[in-house]
């Protein structure tokens, strides 16, 4: 798993970030005792797409934030899959493991501009601003928000 968050981010930010800041995220966010707590929680939804063959292809985590509103924490699709719908079906289950959640609210790099496609593709929008200090630089970041789309894939 934390393989695929590293290939992940590599390809996804290595034109945003550099290297220390990409193995400096990748320790933070993706350790995989602090990925194995996160399963444990109650509120906390984590789900993973295989290949037939035992691959990890993708992941999604997600928590609750409050009565009606969901935080998606993570959304990966491994580079070579992406496109082709898999991160459609993750970003559904994620939606589908809240059936209460009215809203979900995320935060992705600002100059990511092919993730904030993805996300406003599935109706989020942009409704604030973040940052968040990787060494000595504040990266911005864009939050961004949807409500429950009426059809579900999943």
């Amino acid at each position: 798993m934390s393989r695929l968050l590293r290939l992940t981010w590599r390809r996804a930010f290595s034109g945003l970030l550099t290297p220390s800041e990409l193995a400096e995220v990748s320790r933070r966010f993706h350790a995989p005792a602090g990925l194995a707590e996160q399963t444990r929680q109650r509120d906390c939804f984590f789900s993973v797409a295989v290949s037939k063959a035992g691959r990890l292809l993708g992941l999604v985590t997600a928590a609750r934030d409050g009565a009606r509103r969901v935080f998606l924490n993570r959304l990966y699709v491994r580079p070579g899959r992406q496109g082709g719908g898999l991160g459609d079906l993750l970003l559904a289950r994620a939606w589908k493991a809240f059936p209460k959640a009215g809203t979900m609210r995320l935060e992705v790099l600002r100059d990511n501009l092919r993730a904030r496609a993805f996300y406003r593709g599935h109706g989020f929008r942009v409704v604030g601003r973040g940052k968040m200090t990787l060494e000595t630089r504040a990266v911005p970041l864009a939050v961004m928000e949807a409500a429950r789309p009426a059809k579900q894939l999943v």
